[in-house]
């Protein structure tokens, strides 16, 4: 190993591959407009996209349409926070590795921001597969890679917090 990482736990490094690749993950999915998709008619968080007559691409911001969903909305803030604390998570685990080794907090904050961003990608993902309105439901069998990349995400993450729950402990000893 590097003279950089001579002093870390193996569980240190291993939380923070999984936090980073849970982020990866994250990130693809929230961006994508693959959530849920019926025949050509696709749309993710942001966006609702379609073929027009001549057979072209073509898209909407969910945000322009006339009717805003609250269910949809609160899934878009969920995943928005879910991404923002996935940042925070990646970024303290990588200052403890290289900066503030010494430092046993960020074993704990860095385990909970993972618990925070895993636990509130899925509560998002939920959030938006029961949204209804007006008799209409999401049919379960159409969700879409954008989708379950948030939800994979969102296990990394807490799995992320547990490795580095065990860490803190596995040091604390």
């Amino acid at each position: 190993m590097p003279q950089s990482l001579a002093g870390v736990p193996p569980m240190v490094i291993g939380g923070s591959i999984i936090s980073a690749v849970s982020l990866i993950f994250h990130i693809i999915g929230f961006s994508t407009t693959y959530w849920y998709r019926v025949g050509d008619v696709h749309m993710g968080l942001w966006k609702s996209c379609g073929k027009d007559l001549k057979g072209a691409e073509i898209c909407y911001d969910i945000t322009d349409a006339p009717v805003h969903y609250n269910q949809l909305v609160a899934a878009q803030v969920l995943e928005c926070l879910a991404l923002v604390a996935f940042l925070a998570a990646v970024t303290c685990a990588f200052l403890k590795i290289f900066v503030l080794k010494e430092q046993g907090m960020l074993f704990v904050v860095t385990g909970l921001l993972n618990w925070l961003a895993g636990g509130l990608a899925l509560i998002g993902t939920i959030v938006f597969a029961t949204l209804s309105s007006r008799g209409f439901t999401f049919d379960s069998s159409n969700f879409h890679y954008s989708f379950g990349l948030c939800i994979v995400g969102g296990i990394g993450g807490i799995f992320s917090g547990i490795v580095f729950t065990l860490a803190w402990r596995w040091v604390r000893n």
